[in-house]
Parts: C-alpha cells; sequence; structure tokens
C-alpha cells in the first residue's frame, strides 16, 4: 500500500494541455515606439495623424483641398491667381484651419497665359488620417 503523501486523486489530476505557460508576447521596438510617440505627455490624449501630398501643376486647373492646411507656392515666372487671389512669381498663399477642422474648397488656379514653359504652381496639402 502507497503512503498517504504519494497517493494521488483523480480530482487533483490536470490534463497536460492546460500545464502550459502563457506568457505576454514582446512589443516590438516599432511597437514600443508608437505606443510611446501616440500620446501627448502633458494631456495623456491621442496625436492625431496626418500627412503630407504635394503636387505640381502647369496649366490651368481646378484644385481640391478636402484637407486641414493648403499651402500654393507660385515656383514659376508667371503670374496666376488662386480663387481671384493673383500670386506673383515666388509669393505663396496659406490657408490653415483650426485643430479638427476640413477645408473642402475647390481652388480654380488660372495662370495669366495658359501655354508657358514659366507656369509652375507647387500645392502642398496637410491631410489627415
Amino acid at each position: 500500500m502507497k503512503p498517504q503523501h504519494l497517493k494521488i486523486n483523480i480530482q487533483d489530476q490536470v490534463a497536460s494541455d492546460k500545464l502550459k505557460l502563457a506568457y505576454n508576447k514582446q512589443a516590438s521596438d516599432r511597437a514600443r515606439y508608437e505606443a510611446e510617440n501616440s500620446v501627448s505627455k502633458s494631456t495623456g490624449q491621442a496625436f492625431q495623424k496626418y500627412y503630407v501630398e504635394t503636387k505640381v501643376f502647369y496649366t490651368t486647373a481646378n484644385v481640391g483641398s478636402d484637407c486641414n492646411e493648403i499651402t500654393f507656392i507660385n515656383n514659376g515666372t508667371t503670374n496666376l491667381n488662386v480663387a481671384d487671389v493673383p500670386l506673383g512669381p515666388n509669393q505663396s498663399l496659406r490657408i490653415s484651419g483650426n485643430r479638427g477642422e476640413i477645408d473642402t474648397t475647390q481652388y480654380n488656379v488660372t495662370f495669366a497665359s495658359p501655354i508657358n514653359t514659366g507656369n509652375q504652381l507647387i500645392v502642398i496639402r496637410k491631410l489627415y488620417i
């Protein structure tokens, strides 16, 4: 007869698949970086993510905004109008909104001479993700 301390009780038996140890998955360097830099340290709120898009125009066009901020830079040698605002060479027009706002304006861009090698407009838009 087995001594009492060596006796196995059927109720104490545990299935072998429940004996596995579970470890939390280690966060990657990228995940730790994202977690640390996606929240404001002063307020604890998540940052609003955005990206910047740049386009170049050489002819008259309608430019859709659908962004928080848009900048028009006349990088050419001819005059142009952006929504009836004249821009000479090396002049720019910046229109920005408050946090969380989206500008939905369609801007009409018109060059002084439609076909000219000096026409060049750079449009930079700040778009929320």
